[in-house]
């Protein structure tokens, strides 16, 4: 394991852009799909009506609240929160078996291990 410099964290990496733009991209996703399953009769597997809508919208939420978390862990430099927060996301795709949003996570997550993040997070100052 290498040692990872504290003082090249200073600025947000571009892996940590990434984890960011893929979780917010996922939220509008799950809108979209509230969205084709509330006003465009769309069906995929036993999905369908106004039950799917609704999976969809508590889905969509709990992506907002774990998006939430995400960026308050980037601000105050929580890799620990960072990684929970990812961790409850991908939880949260469980119920809507949202392969999408498994996918997501396990590649935020993955991401979160690089050493441009982790020495974002190591960086105090």
């Amino acid at each position: 394991m290498t040692a990872i410099d504290p003082t090249t964290g200073a600025s947000k990496p571009i892996t940590l852009r990434v984890i960011f733009i893929l979780n917010a991209l996922k939220i509008l996703l799950a809108f979209g799909f509230f969205a084709a399953f509330k006003f465009y009769g769309l069906q995929v597997g036993e999905l369908v009506g106004p039950q799917a809508a609704n999976l969809m919208l508590y889905t969509m939420l709990g992506y907002m609240v774990t998006f939430s978390c995400i960026v308050a862990s980037i601000l105050k430099r929580s890799l620990i929160g960072i990684r929970a927060a990812i961790a409850i996301d991908f939880l949260v795709s469980i119920p809507a078996t949202a392969v999408i949003g498994f996918v997501i996570a396990i590649i935020s997550m993955g991401l979160t291990f690089t050493t441009s993040v982790r020495a974002y997070f190591a960086h105090r100052g």
